[in-house]
């Protein structure tokens, strides 16, 4: 026996009631004729058109009919939903509407929506349920895309490269102007692989080969080749693609750009002939080789100049030869190594230094090779920029110099040499010495990165032994005062000294293991900064505050003079204090008992400066240079009072840099005092 139980039409009605109201979806409901009847509370959030307003009031009127709204009849919207009302179900293409026209307070929104006719038995129609989605987000992206595509279109339109783009199968499916105007090909001759008939003959199987197997493995494509220009003539190209991939990983299309590399090419090809011409024999060539492993064994730059003159007169037949490294702004020489034959042996005590005016001076400048006969020499203007040296300087007979360039393309100096034994330097010698010049360059930078890995090595080991000794300092006054509190037998003064100790030891461990954290961050670049606009005094008087217990317990007096005219900064208001303070604590703990310590505030223009100055121990010139780097000290005194791990000032550093500002130590020597200069940016007002 069953029974049939079914819902009231009251609660039938709660129920629907109530899902209508939670869709999350809007869900506007119509009258036959147009009007509204009904609208679920996601519709008011979309619209911002609530309960109680006037706006919505004005809805639900006799005024409003979306058969008759003018956003609705002007989108062609109003006739669609004239069907629905009819009785169809109409899907409604996108549309902006924009509550303000109806003096609405919310935002235009992009919608779609779908309007469904609800009928009675006998067909004929209740209702007309709206139902909308919001695509705004979605439609102002694509909006995004279309502009960066237009700016992507402006910008090949603009450059001089060759821009192309190709599906992700390889084939050529869109316009290239800049590929059409250079080959002359239209894009019906471009497109798919049509490209390649533009290639010289020579180099389109390669190439095309060589393209497949990069779509294949979805890999860059690179290469040289020559192109038919509109005239009938070729010319040499690089070219490069790249594969872009879509958000899931899958290859979307391919973008590429030809850039004309005809004269390096030609150029090339034309020193590649001239050096095959002019190629000396094979023991000219065992000598460069030789000359070569020399120079890639030699550990020091002194090695490698020594080494290099020697090679160079004997490759080169010449009776001098001179390595010289640029040692200054102005481009002066330090002249590393001479050789002369025994012709100019009178001149081998010669020890002139270079001014930055003369000739030599004139090559680091250009970065270029200079070659000159004995007459182009002399009329060369450059060459009285020797001035009152010329009568002591070994006389020149012809001149061949080329510059030493670091991998950075900077010049570090140049190698000359003179008086070949037998007629002119020629382009030969020329070759041959740029040779040099570019192995001996890399070999000055090998070993110049030599000394900075002995010297990273020599402090490494040095920090270790300090950072050894700092964190067995205070073990033990900590061990003495622990096997006290183990016996028992103290009384309570000597109990609460041996705490007082322990404390003070641990705060001191604390502080050092805090530091070596803080230059673990830094050297992993994990320091992160929180911006904010800052009152520069108010960092100085936080800093004060925090020194001021280390600078009273030594005896010093501190002063705090000058203002940031009002100024302010933009930076981290605890990092900043922290820079502060390890340069007051500096001061402090290298100023003897009894000092002077001063920070001067002051600002030009958009420029805050806070300098700290003290009367202490000053620095030397030798370790001025250096103070900033990681692990660096002065040279501590006998009982090792200043303590530290050398990174107080590194830190300094890289905080200052961080916020865009910078730091400078001037001393005039030991005994003289320090100044240490932070410069920040003002904010904008």
């Amino acid at each position: 026996m069953s029974s049939d139980i079914r819902p009231s039409s009251s609660s039938q009605e709660a129920r629907f009631s109530a899902l209508f109201e939670q869709a999350p979806v809007s869900i506007q409901i119509l009258a036959p004729d147009g009007r509204t009847l009904r609208v679920n509370k996601a519709w008011e959030r979309l619209w911002q058109i609530h309960e109680g307003s006037a706006l919505k009031a004005f809805v639900f009127s006799d005024r409003y009919n979306v058969l008759t709204d003018p956003q609705l009849v002007a989108n062609g919207i109003a006739g669609l939903l004239a069907r629905a009302c009819a009785g169809e179900s109409v899907a409604l293409p996108a549309m902006r509407y924009d509550v303000a026209a109806l003096e609405g307070s919310g935002p235009a929104r992009w919608v779609t929506a779908r309007a469904h006719a609800i009928k009675d038995d006998d067909g004929r129609v209740l209702e007309v349920m709206l139902m909308h989605e919001d695509i705004t987000e979605r439609m102002e992206a694509e909006s995004a895309l279309r502009l960066r595509e237009e700016r992507f279109r402006s910008l090949v339109m603009a450059t001089s490269k060759i821009i192309w783009t190709a599906d992700a199968d390889g084939r050529v499916r869109e316009d290239s102007p800049s590929w059409c105007a250079y080959t002359g090909q239209t894009y019906d001759e471009f497109k798919d692989y049509g490209w390649a008939d533009a290639l010289h003959p020579e180099d389109r199987d390669r190439t095309r080969a060589l393209w497949l197997a990069s779509v294949a493995a979805q890999t860059p494509f690179e290469t040289q080749y020559r192109i038919r220009r509109p005239d009938g003539g070729y010319r040499w190209v690089a070219v490069k693609g790249i594969p872009i991939a879509d958000a899931d990983g899958n290859m979307r299309e391919w973008i590429g750009a030809n850039a004309d590399i005809h004269d390096t090419v030609m150029a090339q090809a034309a020193l590649a002939r001239q050096l095959d011409r002019e190629q000396r024999n094979s023991a000219l060539l065992a000598k460069v080789a030789q000359a070569s492993r020399t120079l890639h064994t030699a550990l020091s730059s002194k090695e490698i100049a020594e080494a290099l003159v020697v090679q160079v007169r004997d490759i080169l037949d010449v009776h001098q030869a001179v390595v010289s490294l640029t040692a200054g702004d102005n481009w002066t020489q330090a002249i590393n190594a001479v050789s002369l034959s025994d012709k100019y042996a009178a001149f081998r005590s010669y020890a002139g230094a270079t001014d930055g005016s003369g000739i030599y001076a004139e090559v680091c400048r250009t970065n270029q090779p200079v070659r000159l006969t004995q007459e182009q020499l002399v009329a060369h203007p450059a060459w009285r920029g020797f001035g009152k040296e010329a009568r002591h300087h070994p006389p020149m007979r012809g001149w061949l110099a080329v510059p030493l360039v670091d991998r950075m393309g900077r010049n570090i100096g140049l190698i000359q040499a003179s008086d070949k034994t037998a007629g002119d330097f020629t382009e030969e010698d020329e070759a041959i010495l740029m040779q040099l010049a570019s192995l001996a360059a890399n070999g000055f930078e090998n070993a110049r990165l030599y000394g900075s890995l002995q010297e990273q090595d020599r402090r490494k080991d040095e920090f270790l032994a300090m950072l050894a000794h700092e964190l067995r300092n205070p073990l033990a006054p900590i061990a003495a005062a622990a096997e006290m509190l183990r016996l028992g037998t103290a009384g309570e003064d000597r109990v609460r000294r041996a705490s007082d100790v322990i404390g003070r030891q641990v705060r001191h461990m604390t502080s050092l293991v805090d530091d070596l954290l803080d230059v673990s961050r830094v050297t992993r670049g994990l320091i992160q900064l929180e911006r904010t606009r800052l009152d520069p005094m108010v960092i100085v008087a936080g800093a004060v505050e925090q020194a001021r217990p280390l600078i009273e317990a030594r005896g010093h007096v501190l002063s705090v003079e000058g203002d940031a005219g009002g100024a302010a900064i933009v930076g981290d208001a605890n990092r900043l204090v922290q820079a502060l303070v390890n340069l007051l604590n500096n001061a402090a703990k290298y100023t003897p008992p009894g000092g002077r310590i001063g920070v001067v505030v002051a600002r030009q223009e958009a420029t805050l400066s806070i300098a700290v100055r003290d009367n202490g121990l000053g620095i030397d010139a030798a370790l001025l240079p250096h103070v900033f780097d990681l692990f660096t000290q002065a040279e501590r005194s006998p009982d090792r009072s200043q303590g530290g791990l050398g990174i107080g000032l590194a830190l300094v550093k890289t905080i200052v840099t961080l916020h865009g500002g910078g730091i400078a130590a001037r001393s005039d020597g030991p005994g003289a005092g320090s100044v240490f200069t932070v410069s920040l940016d003002c904010a904008q007002a």
